[in-house]
């Protein structure tokens, strides 16, 4: 009986999540599931193997969990290490692996100093070994609900410690291994591609040939995923398979027997996986034509169901951890989708319908990890594959492995000239697709019931269709997964609970709120990155990070967001409104709320030419007016007249949100916190947040008594250079017994409420966030 082995790859996968998760009821409950499925079905044989199986990876991955520790501590580092071959260098901000001389891995990162520094660290190879200097701390926890866990990120790679460099030097010998000479031959590929290709293609010559998508713009590579075709930038099992059919043709062509040409190929692929950077498809692609090579060799017929799965429990005996890599699991899902459905898609009539096919199966397939990772889809994502995957792999990608050997030889230029008009193009139709956010839905990220669901039906319509006999039968097969679709949708519009978050923007202020039922959306201000460096060009960075595509986005379209009802700028100071534009980009906003006088500056006029390129309502208020939206109202108790202080001038707003009274006060120092005191001499608030992240120049004692604040919140970067919140702030909050929540040490602050009771909490939860403060 074919297919056996996959039986034993469900077993292991079983196996390793059990103990991951500490044999979780939902683990246990699919084990025995699992087990009982088999002895129903009498498939002894197969019953005993995956028990075993089950407790050799399970006892295989406590053993690689007992290993994954750190002889290492925070604090002071100065050592000799080896730069490992994975590192990327951006203007003034270099960052990668060091390997260091306990053979333990350290993530780095090192702003550069100067010009001529930037020169001698474009020079470093991989394997040499120099003198670094820095602290060493942990990687950082997600501060947001549903962010990117880079911690567990890194301790899946056994990375447990991050490297804050101030200084490299006495870089000298260079390791002579293999994996150091393919890693400097890659390296020396990506400089020439960088060199001699124009900015608009490199990036996408660079990911075709070496996997390396660090110079695709952002703007570019964020339309590719909005589309669901950014996996075409990546080096996929399609394009190992083109290039392996290319060279095994080639081969045969100039003289080789099938079984000499087989051996040079396996020989060829785990040095093709490292030029490559060892992405998890390029690896799962080659270690499978691997033991399909050796199984042709020796004459051994198995299934290509079978083939997979031995790759598979492969790389998880290899790695164990690569299980919770987003690619690993996306890679293995999709091609086993195809496998699985092969026989529907083989009988089709006509190319097109085979490709649709294709397309629909690894959607429908990819589609409960991708909405659990990346909470939305693109209706658009399936005419776009159908047209970028073979345009990618049939044309982009020769042209792109030609262009890049006749540039070896010095010859390649015109062709170059021709690559970058098709991939400048490309990019420009994919930008105008993505630009219709109508096309793309945000379902929010699906609970553990809901992804259960989309497994039981996805899995309920693949056997249906395989056995329906007309199209009718094959469209009803589609019905329990589309009603499924329906209840994810639906899932934010059925939830009671609204929510008041402080969002952790760092150093800055971003407050979101959230209606029951999601009947409004409303962000106080965006947050926005200071740039204080004044190195020159040469320090510009390609890819800035943005706190709006980083953070508040992502977080948005985990919880089903995509459009913001109201928008409030308090004032013009970046660290509140320096993410605007990216907002506006990534999100529909509906309406944005000024204060007088807020054009006082560059990034102000920006921000209204960019609202109105937009068609964004945009309101002017004073002291005052109210905003009523959807049952929730907004008072406005400042500004009434201009001052010369930005920060006195700042949008105060007054609400009533889940039985608490809330007072935002923007940046409001002093000054504008007498005006407030003198207008409404019995104001009083539930909840404050602290003005201006609670410098010494804001919240007086004449503030707080006449106030009375029960809850005082505090946005505020970790570590910042301005010592916020101030002391003296901290402590006449501590004299009033009032509770202080601030970002900087405890992550996000939400208080989610349901009718007029709520609860306070942080992210994350179980821990705080920065265990320095301990």
């Amino acid at each position: 009986m074919r297919g056996k082995v996959t039986y034993l790859a469900i077993a292991a996968t079983l196996g390793i999540i059990s103990l991951k998760y500490q044999f979780h009821f939902i683990a246990v409950l699919l084990s025995v599931f699992y087990f009982f499925y088999l002895s129903i079905y009498r498939k002894y044989y197969l019953l005993f193997s995956s028990i075993i199986i089950f407790f050799i990876f399970s006892l295989y991955f406590h053993l690689s969990e007992i290993n994954n520790r750190s002889n290492l501590g925070a604090g002071e580092y100065k050592s000799q290490a080896m730069l490992g071959g994975e590192y990327f260098l951006d203007g003034d901000f270099f960052r990668g692996i060091l390997i260091d001389q306990t053979g333990e891995k350290l993530s780095f990162t090192y702003y550069i100093k100067t010009y001529e520094e930037k020169l001698n660290i474009e020079k470093l190879q991989p394997g040499q070994q120099c003198y670094f200097q820095g602290e060493l701390e942990k990687p950082k926890l997600p501060t947001m609900p549903n962010a990117f866990n880079y911690r567990e990120y890194l301790f899946n790679q056994k990375i447990h410690w991050r490297a804050k460099l101030n200084s490299i030097s006495a870089c000298h010998k260079q390791d002579k291994g293999i994996m150091t000479v393919l890693q400097k031959i890659r390296k020396n590929g990506l400089m020439l591609i960088e060199k001699y290709y124009p900015e608009s293609s490199r990036g996408i010559v660079q990911a075709l040939i070496f996997g390396e998508r660090s110079l695709i713009a952002d703007e570019v590579e964020t339309a590719y995923e909005e589309l669901g075709i950014v996996h075409l930038l990546a080096i996929s099992g399609l394009h190992v398979g083109l290039l392996v059919g290319g060279l095994y043709y080639f081969f045969i062509r100039i003289g080789l027997t099938h079984t000499r040409t087989r051996l040079l190929l396996i020989c060829f692929l785990p040095a093709y996986i490292v030029l490559t950077g060892g992405a998890p498809s390029v690896t799962r692609a080659s270690v499978m034509v691997i033991i399909y090579f050796l199984l042709r060799i020796f004459k051994w017929r198995v299934s290509p169901a079978d083939i997979i799965s031995m790759t598979y429990l492969l790389m998880l005996l290899l790695n164990p951890y690569e299980l919770f890599h987003i690619g690993f699991q996306l890679s293995f899902l999709v091609s086993f989708i195809l496998i699985i459905s092969s026989k529907i898609i083989v009988h089709s009539h006509s190319w097109f319908m085979r490709s649709s096919l294709i397309a629909i199966f690894s959607q429908l397939g990819a589609a409960p990890i991708l909405f659990y990772h990346f909470h939305e889809i693109s209706i658009l994502s399936l005419p776009m594959n159908l047209i970028f995957v073979p345009f990618y792999s049939f044309l982009v990608l020769p042209l792109a492995l030609i262009t890049f050997c006749l540039q070896l030889l010095h010859i390649g230029s015109l062709f170059i000239h021709f690559l970058n008009i098709i991939i400048s193009y490309s990019h420009h139709f994919v930008q105008f697709a993505a630009s219709f956010k109508l096309f793309t839905l945000a379902f929010g990220k699906p609970s553990i019931l809901l992804l259960f669901l989309y497994v039981f039906s996805i899995l309920f319509f693949f056997i249906q269709f395989e056995r329906a006999a007309s199209v009718k039968e094959k469209v009803r097969s589609f019905v329990p997964l589309l009603f499924i679709f329906m209840l994810h949708f639906l899932v934010p519009f059925l939830n009671p609970y609204g929510k008041v978050m402080a969002i952790d923007v760092g150093q800055g202020d971003s407050i979101l709120i959230q209606q029951p039922f999601k009947r409004g959306i409303y962000l106080i201000d965006t947050g926005g990155k200071l740039n204080f460096s004044e190195k020159g060009e040469w320090a510009e960075r390609n890819k800035e990070f943005s706190i709006a595509k980083e953070i508040t986005i992502p977080y948005l379209k985990s919880v089903g967001v995509t459009k913001i009802d109201l928008l409030f700028l308090t004032h013009g100071d970046t660290d509140h409104i320096g993410e605007v534009s990216h907002l506006l980009d990534g999100m529909k906003v509906k309406e944005i709320i000024l204060p007088i006088g807020f054009i006082r500056g560059d990034l102000e006029k920006e921000i209204i030419k960019k609202a109105i390129e937009k068609k964004v309502k945009i309101t002017t208020v004073k002291k005052g007016d109210y905003i009523k939206k959807n049952g929730l109202r907004f008072d406005v108790l400042s500004p009434e007249k201009l001052t010369e202080s930005k920060n006195d001038d700042s949008l105060v707003l007054y609400s009533k949100i889940g039985g608490l009274s809330w007072l935002f006060t923007g940046d409001l120092e002093h000054q504008g916190e007498k005006e407030i005191i003198r207008k409404y001499d019995l104001l009083t608030a539930d909840v404050l947040k602290v003005g201006h992240h609670g410098s010494k120049g804001s919240t007086s004692d004449e503030f707080l008594n006449t106030i009375k604040p029960s809850i005082g919140i505090v946005s505020a970067g970790y570590n910042n250079r301005y010592n916020h919140p101030h002391k003296d702030v901290v402590e006449k909050l501590k004299e009033r017994d009032i509770p202080l929540f601030r970002t900087d040490i405890q992550g996000a602050i939400m208080y989610e409420y349901k009718g007029n009771r709520g609860t306070f909490s942080i992210h994350p939860p179980y821990d705080t966030v920065r265990e320095e403060d301990e």
